[in-house]
Formats: structure tokens, sequence, C-alpha cells
């Protein structure tokens, strides 16, 4: 078959038919959006409207720091809502807030439910709201019972305590408020444990109920027959018993409290149970009683009560007590009184102090002494007798001795326990303090008082006793002593506050070491410990007496070279002299010897000197007061009062001087050797033979070099001449001098009235020179050799011819051997003149030699040195110069 017809076959068979198409019908995913979109909407109308919240009314007083949409709205720390507007009401009276409530916290909708505002307040109870101070006013609420509402009256405050689920809510009863406040703490054993919510009167009452809520975490210590007392501050009572003061923490004092006890065997007490406020725990009567022994202590005062304190707060007060009627032993003493003597007390004790009371606690009774350190301390101004509590260790117990405050004392290990010895008591007492740099270092535990003396036992602790040395000294603080006289005011003393305060004052030693002493002496002051008078009744070391009463009186200063060492007691005066106290204080006592003189110490020392007048004066207070003065130096047991140091120190040295004339001489003149002062004179008569004896004493270091025949004594004053002025130093004092003799002791000598021109030529070299004229030449002219002076012309004299003048010089020791037999003299009278044929020739030479002409001289050269010229040797005296003797330079060696 072939291709074509098998086309056509197929062709035939299969015949083309036209298709017929048909549509489906369906849903275009167009419309699918629209839908979408309604259900998103649909679930955010739903979301918006759930978190919408809650649009509540809240009418306040006033709006102050609400502001629309920032105010927010508070339960428990947490943001609840928010005010959305703030407007006044109808009326204008107060402000209506339009606030959102979030809807998880819209079940806080009660309607019994409490808005207010939380503004920052201060006042004695604290600080509140101190979180708006940051965020600014909110409100907060406390959620209350009742229906869902949507409009609330808010309160003008909150309240002080929220009430919680747990929380313990009381009423107290009392008749007065006191010092209680609305937030005011309530203490179980000094804890707090809850707060004062409010108070008001009980209706149609004037009694006082005091609403209070008691944290839940504490609130199984309440019991049913729980007592509550007021520990409000600052409590004072005075009555027959005395003045009471009680101060409590400074909580309860700013702001009051309340505390109560939990008995053991009660039940828990129920929410709003009634209760009654007592004043205290004594009107509580709920404290633990303990039983004092207090039969040793003798005399004690019961009519006052005794009060328990325990670190100056008091803790217990006493019950009553046992005692013994002692009036017939008082009688039988003449005394008209009626003691009563304790055998033992009962004290009732706050039960919050039960622990303090052990086997090893120990009670101390205390005597309270009006002071000025009491002021310090309100607790104990006006306390009496009290028993104070040292807690010790050990099982409990409720029967105790009492002690007093210096047995504790000795009872402590490692003190150190000395004695002190008085006169007289200085007003020192037992139980006082004994201080060292105004610290407290122990105290007087006992006093015994014997007929002339008083026995002091001092206790010092053990953390001081270092301080106390071989040589501390121990003085009365109590004793104030005054004292008025030229000095002025003087007043020694303690600190003002030790003056009433009484005590012991420890002093340091000089040398503050080596160990301590068993005894010691308590001195009455400051300066007698210094002095070491021990007695106040002071009695003379020794008595003095002199002829005329000098610038002294009671009180002047003794002196040992002018260091003070005692005082005049009592001056006395009798028929031919005065009798002189004097006292050595007792440290200085062994200066007191029978070897010491006494003498009047003078005002000021005047000392005329060529360097210048010297004056000396005396400190003011004692030129004024006066003072006397004395050393070792006499002879034995002389009990004579001199007018001055020099008639001291020259007791029966004396020597005297005869002369013609009285010119220079008066009483009270130096003596001096080389230049010290060694005597004065004394006096100064007229002899029946018209001539000046003159007394002079002198000093015994040097009687027995000055009193020696050949001793010259020559008076030294002034002398102006045309040379100028020697001896200027006597213009104003002249004195002797003294020239020290070789010889054999003697007490008589002549006194040379003209004094020496120049005292270092007196023992010189002496020649005598002769001239015709001595024109040009005057006494105390100068010697000189080249140009230097070496002696001094004394005098000048006619011979027994009346031809010539005798001009008598002296050269000096140390230069004498330039005076040679063939030496030659001439007047230099300090000028010259040459006229030749080299012109004028004019030479000139000192003032003095211009004033008083001089004498110069030499040895001529180119010879044989000559032996030295003999004393008193005569040589010429030429009016000129020698021709050539400017060319000499013959040198000469000492012999």
């Amino acid at each position: 078959m072939t291709e074509n017809n098998q086309h056509n076959i197929d062709n035939h068979l299969y015949k083309d038919v036209a298709a017929t198409i048909r549509k489906k019908r369906r849903i275009s995913p167009f419309w699918l959006l629209p839908f979408i979109a309604l259900c998103i909407g649909a679930l955010l109308f739903v979301q918006i409207i759930q978190e919408q919240g809650t649009n509540i009314k809240i009418v306040f007083d006033n709006g102050d720091g609400l502001v629309a949409g920032k105010t927010p709205i508070r339960y428990q720390g947490l943001q609840i809502g928010v005010v959305k507007k703030v407007n006044f009401t109808d009326n204008l009276q107060k402000v209506e807030v339009r606030a959102n409530i979030y809807p998880e916290a819209t079940e806080v909708l009660k309607e019994n439910t409490k808005f207010w505002i939380v503004r920052p307040t201060a006042s004695i109870a604290g600080i509140s709201g101190i979180d708006a101070l940051v965020s600014g006013n909110y409100i907060t609420l406390q959620l209350g019972d009742g229906d869902d509402e949507d409009e609330f009256v808010a309160e003008p405050e909150g309240p002080i305590a929220q009430l919680v689920n747990g929380d313990l809510l009381l009423h107290l009863v009392a008749d007065d408020l006191g010092s209680i406040s609305a937030g005011s703490s309530v203490f179980f054993k000094k804890i707090p444990v809850g707060k004062v919510y409010g108070y008001h009167f009980i209706k149609g009452t004037q009694t006082v109920l005091i609403d209070i809520v008691i944290d839940k975490a504490y609130t199984h210590f309440v019991k049913s027959d729980s007592r509550f007392w007021n520990i409000s501050g600052i409590n004072a009572n005075l009555d027959s018993s005395g003045f009471s003061l009680k101060v409590d923490s400074l909580n309860a004092v700013v702001q009051g409290a309340i505390t109560f006890d939990s008995p053991e065997k009660s039940e828990i007490a129920k929410n709003n149970a009634e209760f009654k406020l007592y004043d205290d725990f004594i009107s509580a009567k709920r404290g633990f009683e303990i039983t004092v022994d207090l039969s040793h202590i003798p005399k004690i005062d019961l009519t006052n009560k005794f009060d328990v304190y325990y670190q100056n707060v008091k803790i217990g007060s006493m019950l009553d007590y046992v005692a013994k009627d002692e009036a017939n032993e008082s009688e039988a003493n003449g005394l008209n009184q009626n003691t009563m003597k304790a055998e033992e007390v009962r004290l009732l004790i706050d039960p919050n102090m039960r622990h303090l009371f052990k086997e090893n606690t120990k009670i101390v009774l205390r005597k309270n002494k009006l002071n000025l350190a009491s002021l310090k301390n309100i607790n104990t101004l006006l306390r009496d007798n009290y028993l104070d509590v040292i807690p010790g260790e050990g099982k409990a117990q409720e029967t105790f001795t009492a002690i007093n405050a210096q047995d504790l004392l000795l009872q402590q290990s490692g003190s150190l326990l000395i004695t002190l010895t008085a006169p007289e008591t200085y007003g020192v007492g037992k139980g006082e303090p004994v201080y060292y740099n105004n610290i407290k270092i122990g105290e007087i535990v006992t006093q015994k008082v014997d007929i002339d003396s008083v026995t002091f036992s001092v206790v010092i602790l053990e953390q001081f006793k270092h301080l106390i040395k071989k040589d501390t000294l121990f003085v009365a603080a109590s004793n104030l002593e005054v004292s008025v006289g030229i000095d002025g005011l003087k007043m020694e003393a303690a600190t003002p506050e030790k003056w009433l305060e009484g005590g012991i004052r420890v002093i340091a030693g000089k040398k503050n070491e080596g160990k301590p002493e068993q005894r010691y002496h308590l001195y009455k002051s400051l300066s007698y410990a210094e002095m070491g008078i021990l007695d106040t009744q002071l009695q003379p070391s020794i008595t003095l007496k002199t002829s005329n009463l000098p610038s002294i009186s009671s009180g002047s200063l003794v002196l040992y070279r002018q260091y003070e060492v005692g005082k005049i007691l009592d001056i006395r005066p009798t028929l031919k002299s005065f009798d002189i106290d004097v006292y050595i204080y007792p440290k200085y006592q062994h200066l007191l010897t029978s070897k010491s003189v006494f003498w009047v110490e003078d005002a000021a020392k005047i000392d005329i000197t060529p360097q210048g007048i010297s004056i000396q004066a005396s400190p003011v207070g004692r030129s004024l007061k006066g003072a006397i003065s004395f050393d070792n130096i006499g002879g034995k047991d002389n009990k004579t009062l001199y007018p001055s140091e020099i008639r001291a120190k020259s007791a029966g040295q004396v020597i005297t001087l005869m002369s013609d004339d009285a010119t220079y001489l008066s009483k009270g003149m130096a003596l001096r050797y080389m230049g010290l002062n060694v005597g004065q004179i004394e006096n100064i008569v007229l002899t029946k033979q018209n001539k000046v004896q003159a007394t002079a004493l002198i000093n015994g270091d040097y009687m027995k070099l000055i009193a020696k025949s050949g001793s010259k004594f020559k008076v030294i004053s002034p002398e102006i001449s045309a040379g100028g002025i020697q001896n200027l130093e006597t213009i104003l004092q002249p004195y002797i001098d003294i020239e020290v003799g070789t010889g054999s002791p003697q007490n008589s000598f002549a006194l040379q009235q003209s004094a020496p021109n120049n005292q270092k030529y007196a023992t010189g070299f002496p020649l005598v020179l002769e001239i015709s004229d001595a024109s040009n030449i005057t006494k105390g002219s100068p010697i000189m050799y080249r140009g230097v002076d070496v002696g001094i012309v004394n005098r000048m004299e006619l011979n027994k011819l009346g031809d010539r003048v005798l001009v008598y010089i002296t050269i000096a020791n140390k230069h004498k051997h330039l005076v040679r037999q063939n030496t030659e003299f001439w007047i230099s009278a300090g000028y010259g003149m040459e006229i030749g044929f080299r012109g004028l020739s004019i030479n000139t030479g000192s003032v003095q030699q211009l004033l008083k002409g001089g004498i110069s001289f030499s040895t001529p050269s180119g010879t044989v040195v000559q032996p030295m010229a003999k004393a008193n040797q005569h040589f010429l005296l030429q009016v000129k110069k020698p021709v050539g003797s400017a060319d000499w330079n013959l040198g000469i060696l000492k012999e």
C-alpha cells in the first residue's frame, strides 16, 4: 500500500469535527484583601478597647501639682493610670480630675478605695514623699472593698501606715495623747515593729483612742495580755522623792514612741483589739522583780526611792524595802532623829533589760554630787542616790548584793592603790575623782580623819597607773586660792569645771621617773606643791633682826642668788629692833646653813664706768614688794639682816682711812681694786684732831689681800684742764683706788686726797728734770719718746735757791731702759718753725701738746751706750730741741 492510499484512508476514517469550549465559574482572589483588612481592623479595635482602661472621676480639695497628661496614678510603687483632665467642679470649690486606669488595674476601683495626692513633706517625724521630689506630685490609693465604682472623693492626706494583708490593727485607750503623734513608732525590745496609724476622741467621751498598726512580721509578739506604755521623749517628775528625769532614744524624743511586752503564756491578739496605754512600765506593772541586799551599806536615806540605771538610761525603780528602825540607837547617841537602815530593796526592772541581770552582774550604789560636771549631762542633773547596773556573764539571777562605787574600784584587778596625807582636807572628799590633764584616771575611795592629819586612799585605774612615778605630785583640785597683792589679783586653782566638782590633780614631776611610792603628800595648791610646802600653817625657818626696818613687808620674797626660795611671813617691832620671820621653802631649806648671811635686796643697782652707766633694775613686782637675799659666806649663826649686800659680805671686815679733806668723800663711796668693787665707805666722822676718818667695809674675800702695810688708797675724781678731762667716769661717782702693799696686816691707812693724773704711771720710774723756766709745762704734760707717750709730769716745784724749777716725772717701767746716763730732755711745745735756705718749715704736735705742752727725750747715737739712769736722777731740761736730734737713731735693748 502506497503512502497516498494510506493517507486517503485516514482522512476517510478520521473526519475533522469542531470543538465546543465551556468556561468554569469561581470567586476572584482580589476579594480576599478586604476581608483580611476587616479582620485586622476588628482585632485592633478589640485591642484598643482592652488597652483603653477605665475612665474615672476623682474630686480633690485642690489640684496642687496635678498636670493633665503627666501626673501618674500609682499603687504600691507601680503606675496604674494617668491624669487626663483637671478642671474645677461646677461650684468652683473643688478640683475634678478625669483619669484613666489601665485595664490590668481596674480591680482596684472599688467603692471604699481611697485616693490622695502624695507630696514631699518634712516634719519632726521625718521626711515623707521623698520620691515626689524627683518625679513630681502623684496620686496614690489604698485598696478598699465594695462594688465597682468610677467616681471618688479624694482624702485630704493619706494614712501614716497602710494596712496590707497580714498587718495587725490595734486600738489603744489613753487619758491623753501625750507626746504621741501620727507616725510615731511602736517598739518591742527596742526594735520598731509598727507605727501609730491615727488617733481621735471616742464619741461622747474625753478619752483618746490611738490606732496602731503592727507589721505582719511582728504580729505574733502582740498577745491578748500584752500591756502597752508610753516611752515618749523626755519625762520629768518632781515630787517628794526628788527630781526624776528620763530621756529615751532620739527617735522617741522627736516623735514619741510606744512599747509593749509579750507574755509567753498568752494567745496572740486579734485584729481590732483594744488595750490600755500606760504612762510607763512601772504603771503598767510589767517589769520583772529583783532583790538587792543593802545591809552592809550604812545610813542610806530611804525617803527617796532608788532608781535603777544602765548606761545613764533608767531601766527600773524601787518597789519597796525591808528596813530596821534605828531610832533607839539615835536616841542613845543623843540624836533627835529617826533614821532607817535598809536591809534589802525590791526593784522593778524594764522587761526589755532582763538579759542584763546574770550571776556576775554588779549593782553599784552611786551618790550623785551636784557640780559643774553634772550640768554637762542633763540625765544626772539633780539625781539623788541611784543604782547602776554593770552587766556580767553567767546564768540569769534575781538576787544581788549592792556595792559602793569605791568598792567597785578596789575590786578591779591591776589598779594601783596609794595613800595621800595632808594636814586638812582642802575641800577634797571620798568619791571624788583623780585627774591627770583633765582626764579622770582614778577616784578617792576612803577618807580617814585623825587629830593632826587626814588620810586618803586613792585608786588609780590600771590603764593609767603608768602615769604615777616616784616624784609625782598630788594637788587638791577643789581648792580655789585667791590672793590680792601688788602683783594684782592672782587665782590659783584647777579648771572652773573642777572648782565645784572637786577631786585631786596629778602633776608629773620634773624627772618623771622611778617606781610609784605607796604614800604621797596632798598639797593645797600647785605653788605649794612646787615649793614642797606641806602645811598651810607655815612656821618660820629663821628669825632675823634689824635696827631699822627696810622696804620689805609680809610676803616679800627671799632670794638665793637671785632665785626665789622663800618669803617673809611676819615682821614684829620690838623696843630696839625689828624681828623678821623668814620661811624657806622645804625643797630649798638645805641652802640655809649656819654660814648664811642675809641682806636687803636693792631695787636697782647703778654702776658708772668709762663704758657708760649700767642700771640693773629688779622686776617691778619685786621692787614694789621688796626682797631680801642670802648666801653662805659669813660666820656662824649670823641672824642680822644687813641693809645691803656689801654690808653683809663685809661683816666684821673694816679698815680706817684718814684724810685731811673730805671733799670727794661720801657714804657709800666704792673702793676698787683693779676695777672691781671690793668695799665701800660706811661712815665718815671728824676726829678731835680735826682729821677726817672714814670707816670702810671690805668684802671678806679681799680683806687679807688689801689690809696690808704698804697699801695705798687714793681718791679718783675728775680732773679738768686745758688738755682735756681725765677720769671722766668719776664725774657722777668718784671712787677710791687701791694699790695693794706687800707688808704685814694693817687696818689703818692714809688716804691720798689728790688723785693721780694717770694711774698707769703710778708705780713708774721717777726722774727729776731741771729748767730755769717752766712756762710751757703743766702738771700732767706727757713725756714722749719718738712721739710715743711713755711717761707723765707729776708735779713741779722750785729748788731751795729758787733759781731753778724741779720737774718731777715718771717713766713707765716698761720704757725706763730708754733713759740712759747721757739721755737729753727738751721741751716739745707742739709746734716748731725753722727758716733756712730751703724755705720755711713748720712742725706741729698733737692738740694735747699745743694745750698742755710736753717733754721729749732721746739718746745721741754714734756713741757707746751708757748705763741706764738711776731712779730720781737729775737731768737738764733744754728749752730747744738739740741740733741733730732728728738723726739720732740709737736702738737700745731692754735689759
